[in-house]
């Protein structure tokens, strides 16, 4: 395994008598280089992002056209199809749901339709096929992955009826690998009416100052980003658009509900469940930003500390979670996030 020369330090201070008592000599490298190569328990692969930034280039597969004369009706409007992230430990199995609509006022359900599977992602260097699902009365596929090794992986679902598609992020992580999780509505962007003029095409959603720079922050620091927003399934696109085009951020986890009744009125019972979902896989949650009660109520239920649960906006402090009383990440950036200690991961 690699280690970063901010988790190394730790090693350094290791005694000449552990060192000597190592089997194998040769496992450690020149200290003074950027890199030592030691086995050491304990210690988790950072996510390699490059593998959801940079895949291999994708051949579609030849369309086939729609089953069903009322599809091609539906398909006539704007897509927003979505696929549900998942993070899951190496070598476990997931299965990954698919969701298919068109319209963005009536948000047709595509439904009795084929979707072709692929996945790639860490050690591929090509597309596998995973199969070919009929999208049910809701619109939705389920596709079985089997388990992967340490890493980050794209799954991407085809509607074979007009080739359009949905991509999904699966993140297979080793236990205790650390995370810092993000609300984004008034937490990153200055308002909940930013999602409105982003879903609409009115404008690009306006972040809060700094607030991609907070992000990137802690992933180079060896933290795992999660986004978990009460936005509906059919923002999951474009939110993922906002956070890499505006935010300039890598890909990353991100879930949005499946219902606008989820998002409105099981706020918080929604993120907890998503939140202790991650930690069932091995998911240990840092640090959490948020601007909500139910934020704080959700980072509350999944046992984050309130030391490191930080509040922006009106709600700042709320149930004595950190406040955060300035509109932009700067200060807060500078007085502690700079500060913070490496995850340890390599």
């Amino acid at each position: 395994m690699r280690i970063s020369r901010l988790a190394a330090s730790a090693i350094l201070s290791l005694s000449a008598a552990m060192t000597q008592a190592m089997s194998d000599p040769t496992a450690v490298d020149d200290v003074s280089g950027s890199d030592i190569d030691i086995v050491l328990d304990g210690v988790v692969n950072c996510t390699d992002f490059d593998a959801g930034q940079n895949p291999t280039a994708f051949q579609f597969p030849q369309q086939q056209g729609f089953d069903r004369f009322s599809s091609r009706i539906t398909a006539r409007s704007t897509p927003f199809h979505m696929g549900h992230d998942r993070i899951t430990k190496a070598g476990d199995a997931v299965t990954v749901t698919g969701k298919f609509d068109y319209g963005a006022i009536l948000h047709k359900d595509l439904e009795g339709e084929k979707v072709r599977a692929y996945l790639t992602g860490t050690g591929k260097d090509s597309w596998e096929y995973q199969g070919e699902f009929t999208t049910n009365s809701d619109g939705k596929i389920f596709v079985p992955v089997d388990g992967q090794q340490e890493g980050q992986y794209v799954l991407r679902m085809v509607v074979m009826g007009d080739l359009t598609y949905a991509d999904a992020y699966i993140t297979a992580i080793e236990p205790g690998k650390k995370a810092v999780v993000f609300d984004i509505d008034e937490t990153l962007t200055l308002s909940d009416l930013e999602q409105v003029l982003d879903y609409t095409g009115i404008e690009a959603a306006t972040p809060r100052s700094a607030a991609g720079q907070l992000v990137q922050e802690y992933i180079d620091r060896g933290y795992h980003p999660v986004f978990v927003t009460a936005r509906s399934y059919w923002y999951a696109k474009g939110s993922r658009r906002w956070l890499r085009e505006t935010l300039h951020l890598p890909d990353f986890t991100l879930r949005t509900t499946l219902s606008n009744e989820i998002g409105l009125f099981e706020t918080a019972e929604y993120k907890t469940d998503v939140l202790q979902e991650f930690q069932a896989a091995g998911m240990e949650f840092f640090r959490a930003y948020g601007n909500a009660d139910t934020d704080a109520e959700a980072f509350h239920n999944a046992g984050i500390p309130l030391a490191q649960t930080y509040i922006i906006g009106e709600n700042a402090g709320i149930n004595g979670t950190q406040a955060l009383t300035s509109e932009g990440y700067e200060q807060h950036i500078s007085d502690v996030v700079l500060n913070t200690p490496h995850s340890g991961c390599n």
